[in-house]
């Protein structure tokens, strides 16, 4: 395990040093002149030839070797190609008695940083030594820049790839701006068959996003349905807000897009299995042969996705079955909200629940908790198509019988008192919410208006969770905000590290940044970085190194990289340009 030294400025790795010597004598002087710890580095181990030193550099990978050149069974120069070999970062110094060109030519082609004639003294020691850290410091810098950059061009790159797949699918784009787009991203649209699919993971209980927070339990499930299609050239996905996932499915003929389909969804079953107090549900639309009629497929798979507030367990609908709709038509018997009719019939004009013939309606047409599902995780361009499909499940003969239009409007409101009441939301407050009930045998005069007022309701009430969840989404980004402007200092900083910050994962938070401010999280801790760069560089007399290592670059080249990215000129320009004006 590698030791630092950790100061104010910045993290000091502990160089670890291996020593090959034949001599014992020098050997010993060597470890006894230099100051190893206090200099900075670690001898992590010796060895007085190179076949003894070999596996014991393998095995404690140091930074840097020391070995003399003459050596019994192996000599240094052959121990450095071995070594470069396996380790080609180690930098190599070699000590050698002989003054011989043609040693210090081989020690060149292998790659040695230093090449020293003994004797040498602990201080010339100690010098190369310093001399070839900054090297491996400037490397692990450089490398480590790198990295951050790849990450975070990756992330970007990401999200690049889940707006293009969202603008196919709501029909954006023409075939030219897919295929081109597609290109740049690398992604192959083209195909002989596309569908969309819908995927959404539900508690089994109340769980509202809005007022708990957010569980690890949905992300980690979200993580690994995403991994199942993550290498698969047939299928793109991208993650809507709402934690639904949108996959586009294509293919050469319709057997193999239904077979790739049933594959993914029996992935899907397979996952969830682990979880059993969760469910999910999954919609399939149909099948187009344009890449401009996507947005079909998904208009399809949206309209039948309202549906999965019908269920109390995990189903699959396609629309090739319409045998699947009798499904829908499942008993509710909810003794709790029947017996709580009471309190809501004393002001509702002329109808008592308590006083409908129960048995003269088929309650195998309605779920009673369809209404009460879709106020937890519905969304106003769901409620026209939950309002249809609800309807067009218990059929037109219920739908005109002024009994059962009855029995639905004060179902849909017992659900949403029902929904108030676990939400922790008082009487007065619900009354207000709910609206005036006096109007409400007016609603039951036809379908249509009975239509009308659950449309109403449903927006009334999903209007007044939206307002709970931009509260709950404005506390996060608020608390997101104050921990990038407090940490953003930390060249670790990651939508992952905010994330988890504010108990979010890292999708739904990056989800919920762009929706509330607008950028990405990248850009957004770019922007608080340069800003207070600009401020350094124009008030302090701060090297520019210094700078990017107080707002949260280590690497000063990577600094000045986005520096200039960002403001069009490079650190030392810009506080030019500032003294001059």
């Amino acid at each position: 395990m590698e030791r630092m030294l950790i100061t104010d400025r910045t993290e000091v790795y502990m160089i670890k040093v291996f020593l090959v010597e034949d001599e014992y004598a020098i050997r010993e002087g060597i470890k006894k002149s230099v100051n190893w710890e206090q200099s900075g580095f670690e001898l992590v181990g010796e060895a007085g030839d190179g076949e003894v030193a070999f596996p014991k550099i393998m095995k404690s990978e140091p930074d840097i070797l020391i070995t003399d050149i003459r050596m019994p069974f192996m000599d240094g120069l052959e121990l450095s190609r071995l070594v470069k070999k396996e380790l080609p970062n180690i930098k190599i110094i070699v000590l050698s008695g002989y003054d011989d060109f043609n040693y210090a030519r081989q020690a060149i082609s292998i790659g040695v940083e230093e090449y020293i004639l003994k004797p040498v003294s602990g201080e010339n020691l100690v010098n190369e030594l310093l001399k070839v850290s900054e090297s491996i410091k400037k490397d692990r810098l450089d490398k480590e820049a790198k990295e951050k950059y790849q990450k975070d061009r990756e992330e970007i790159r990401i999200l690049e790839r889940s707006m293009f797949i969202r603008d196919m699918i709501d029909g954006r784009l023409s075939m030219q701006e897919s295929l081109e787009r597609g290109k740049k991203l690398e992604i192959d649209v083209t195909a002989a068959f596309y569908s969309v699919v819908l995927i959404q993971v539900f508690s089994r209980k109340l769980d509202l996003g809005v007022i708990n927070e957010y569980s690890g339990v949905n992300e980690e499930i979200y993580q690994r349905i995403k991994s199942v299609y993550t290498d698969e050239t047939h299928v793109y996905v991208y993650e809507q807000i709402g934690d639904i996932l949108c996959l586009l499915e294509k293919a050469d003929t319709t057997e193999e897009l239904e077979a790739n389909i049933n594959s993914g969804i029996e992935n899907v079953r397979q996952i969830m299995s682990d979880y059993a107090d969760k469910m999910f549900f999954v919609s399939v639309g149909k099948t187009v042969e344009r890449i401009r009629d996507v947005n079909m497929s998904y208009a399809d798979a949206s309209r039948h996705f309202a549906e999965r507030y019908m269920f109390d367990d995990s189903f699959v609908f396609s629309g090739k079955d319409n045998s699947q709709r009798e499904m829908i038509r499942q008993s509710f018997a909810d003794e709790r909200r029947i017996s709580s009719g009471e309190q809501i019939a004393d002001d509702v004009n002329n109808i008592d629940i308590n006083k409908l013939d129960i048995n003269k309606l088929d309650m195998s047409m309605i779920s009673g908790k369809t209404i009460y599902n879709f106020l937890r995780n519905g969304t106003m361009s769901e409620i026209d198509d939950l309002v249809n499909e609800y309807y067009e499940s218990i059929g037109p003969e219920a739908a005109e019988s002024m009994m059962f239009r009855q029995y639905v409007l004060v179902e849909a409101l017992l659900s949403s008192v029902s929904f108030l009441e676990d939400l922790g939301v008082s009487k007065d407050r619900s009354s207000d919410i709910l609206g005036s009930l006096s109007n409400l045998p007016l609603y039951t005069e036809n379908s249509d208006k009975a239509k009308e007022y659950i449309r109403k309701l449903l927006t009334r009430m999903i209007d007044y969770r939206n307002t709970l969840s931009d509260k709950k989404y404005n506390e996060i980004i608020d608390k997101a905000k104050l921990y990038i402007q407090e940490n953003y200092q930390n060249d670790d900083m990651s939508l992952q590290s905010v994330a988890s910050s504010v108990n979010v994962s890292s999708n739904h938070f990056s989800a919920i940044f762009r929706k509330e401010t607008g950028e990405t999280f990248i850009d957004y801790l770019t922007a608080v970085r340069i800003n207070k760069a600009k401020e350094l560089l124009t008030c302090t007399s701060m090297k520019t190194s210094e700078i990017g290592f107080e707002v949260g670059y280590r690497d000063p080249h990577y600094f000045s990289y986005i520096f200039k990215k960002t403001m069009g000129m490079s650190p030392k320009e810009y506080r030019r340009i500032k003294k001059e004006s």
